[in-house]
């Protein structure tokens, strides 16, 4: 039997030598959180304002800023061109989505790039499409991708077997382990696997699958704690600032960064709920109240990670409610409780608020 001293042992050294590893790496590489999220922002506030060109010629400056750009921003630069009428833009930006992985039919089913569909540079764009999915697939690591989407896999057989954790608890407990040792030998080999390496799967995926061994390492736990690698994944550009405010929410147990950013309390019982005053902001999206003092420490974590403040952010998922031509919300971005009863919902509504720009519920 491995000793368990030998086992911690291990684990300390993978740790160590990938820290090393991706400190050495940004020590060579720029610093997306100061060069490339900011710009970001701004294009993204000027979309708010429905200014598509000033948006697009920022999505441009943020681009020229870095090596490799990530997807989700391509694929709003190329909104912000289609609707600017920069059709020559539209599909550069479109070509380096399939590069990046995204494949042909979720490009296809956009409602916002359908008017392309009947010109002779949609048909460009297709007859163009299988050399660069080749190429993608050349310059992917698509083994690593498969590796770790193994992970997902282990993960997940046990528990959705008949049993499931009552049965299999100590095996998903080794399970756990097991993968977050093979997902630091990988970033000790290759490096935060990023859109670069890996790829972004065929529908501009908000987490690889791979993300749910971080998931499963929480404090509560005492699982192992990704947030230096995380953090550096930020800088180098390997991963998302959203994402990892997200992984990091979830492994801590808190919301320092409150990526929850709107929340919808329903009640089941419609009558038992009706007529009472308190309930008022039912079905309606909130956010959480915040001091300014509690306001400020938020935003200032948000910005060492390349976050934009709060206040802004609420405002890009509200706008992506009523607007989903751009992908601005996340599946973390908003929250939606259903109360059995009145006192359950007067709970769920404590310390949440109706926002200025709050949108009004169907």
């Amino acid at each position: 039997m491995f000793p368990f001293k030998n086992f911690l042992l291990l684990r300390v050294t993978l740790c160590l030598a990938t820290l090393l590893w991706v400190q050495q790496v940004y020590a060579n590489d720029k610093d997306y959180i100061k060069i490339y999220h900011p710009v970001i922002h701004e294009a993204e506030l000027l979309v708010i304002a429905k200014d598509y060109s000033a948006a697009l010629a920022k999505y441009r400056d943020a681009f020229k800023a870095v090596k490799e750009p990530f997807a989700r921003d391509y694929y709003n630069a190329a909104v912000c061109a289609m609707l600017s009428e920069d059709y020559e833009q539209t599909f550069k930006y479109l070509d380096e989505l399939v590069l990046k992985g995204v494949e042909l039919p979720f490009i296809r089913k956009q409602d916002v790039f359908k008017p392309l569909h009947e010109t002779k540079a949609w048909d460009k764009f297709l007859k163009s499409y299988p050399k660069r999915r080749e190429k993608y697939k050349r310059h992917a690591n698509l083994d690593v991708r498969a590796d770790l989407d193994e992970l997902y896999a282990r993960d997940k057989y046990y528990r959705f077997a008949k049993g499931g954790l009552r049965v299999y608890a100590d095996t998903l407990r080794k399970i756990e382990s097991d993968n977050v040792d093979i997902l630091l030998r990988n970033i000790q080999k290759h490096g935060y696997p990023g859109e670069t390496l890996i790829g972004v799967g065929d529908t501009i995926e908000q987490l690889p699958r791979f993300s749910i061994v971080i998931e499963r390492q929480t404090k509560a736990k005492k699982g192992f704690d990704f947030t230096d690698i995380l953090k550096d994944a930020v800088q180098q550009g390997k991963l998302s600032p959203q994402a990892a405010a997200y992984l990091m929410e979830t492994q801590q147990g808190n919301r320092n960064y409150k990526t929850k950013a709107l929340v919808k309390v329903a009640c089941s019982n419609k009558k038992d709920c009706e007529g009472d005053k308190k309930l008022k902001s039912l079905n309606k999206y909130l956010v959480e109240k915040l001091t300014e003092q509690e306001e400020a420490k938020v935003n200032a974590l948000r910005a060492e990670i390349g976050l934009e403040p709060v206040t802004d952010y609420r405002r890009k998922v509200l706008y992506s409610l009523s607007d989903n031509r751009f992908m601005f919300g996340y599946k973390w971005s908003v929250a939606n409780y259903l109360a059995p009863s009145r006192d359950a919902a007067q709970v769920l509504l404590r310390g949440l608020v109706i926002p200025d720009t709050a949108l009004a519920a169907e």
